[in-house]
């Protein structure tokens, strides 16, 4: 009997539903969260009286966290993340270093040769006949590999 006093208690479905919630800190996943909004109004529809049964708030539970979870994660998710989750998808220059000024470190030999951007060393390409001191402009990339050239873009 003390068994289903504690389960049907406000308290232990809105101490629940606060520990529920505290765990998406430590392990996140934005999945916890849910089930702990669902024993919070659990929590407070037994507090108010409207549930009183074990098998009402455990009913009640699972449908409000599943509904919660299904209906309401992939909008929360978009909050949390933003719209520039896929930029680098929609903008092949994900870096932005089309435009950029580079400083020749190292002559250019068959067209390849090494380039200073932002204090890095960039391995690079470029149709120009470039030597070591010029400054020229990074006109493209293809991974690691900048294309430069004397003229500006």
């Amino acid at each position: 009997m003390v068994e289903s006093t504690i389960l049907n208690g406000y308290a232990f479905w809105l101490l629940l539903g606060l520990v529920l919630l505290a765990s998406e800190f430590f392990v996140p996943g934005l999945i916890a969260a849910f089930f702990g909004l669902g024993a919070l109004v659990v929590g407070a529809l037994t507090l108010f009286g409207v549930i009183e049964s074990t098998g009402a708030q455990l009913t009640c539970f699972a449908v409000i966290s599943l509904v919660a979870l299904f209906v309401l994660r992939r909008q929360c998710q978009r909050w949390l993340q933003g719209t520039e989750s896929d930029r680098s998808m929609k903008d092949m220059d994900d870096a932005g270093f089309i435009g950029e000024r580079v400083q020749v470190i190292v002559d250019f030999v068959d067209g390849v040769g090494d380039v200073t951007l932002n204090g890095a060393k960039w391995d690079a390409e470029s149709s120009d006949p470039l030597i070591a001191g010029e400054h020229a402009w990074v006109i493209d990339h293809n991974g690691i590999v900048l294309k430069v050239s004397r003229q500006r873009p």
